[in-house]
Formats: structure tokens, C-alpha cells, sequence
């Protein structure tokens, strides 16, 4: 009966450690990709903003990247 009590409470705590091992892989794992995902952002070329003129005034235009629209 004993016996029976302590394999279970074995069984238990093993498989909450092996919860917590998981948990703190996929943690990591999420830690990783973050920051691999920032890197990746912060090497990419940012688009260029071109305002031209004020608001509201005659001609007045913004665009955003290399795009030529011909409109401008």
C-alpha cells in the first residue's frame, strides 16, 4: 500500500518536471524566433517618406517607398 502511495507520488513529480522542462523549451524556443524575427526587421530597408509641401495647400503630397505612381 505504501509502495503503491510513493510510485504514484514519484510518478507525479516526474511528470511535472517534465511539464516544466517543456515549458521552458518553448519558452526558448519563442525567445529564439523573436528575436531572429527583430533582427530580420531591423536589416530590411525601411520605406522613405516624402512629404511635399504643407497640408492643404495646392500640390500638396506624401508618398512612401521608391514607388512612382505618376500622379505626383
Amino acid at each position: 500500500m505504501v509502495f503503491g502511495f510513493l510510485k504514484k507520488l514519484v510518478k507525479y513529480y516526474v511528470d511535472k518536471l517534465i511539464h516544466w522542462m517543456r515549458m521552458q523549451k518553448f519558452n526558448l524556443e519563442l525567445d529564439n524566433e523573436i528575436k531572429e524575427y527583430f533582427e530580420k526587421l531591423d536589416k530590411e530597408e525601411k520605406p522613405k517618406i516624402v512629404e511635399k509641401g504643407k497640408f492643404g495647400e495646392d500640390g500638396w503630397s506624401i508618398s512612401i517607398g521608391d514607388l512612382e505612381d505618376g500622379d505626383t
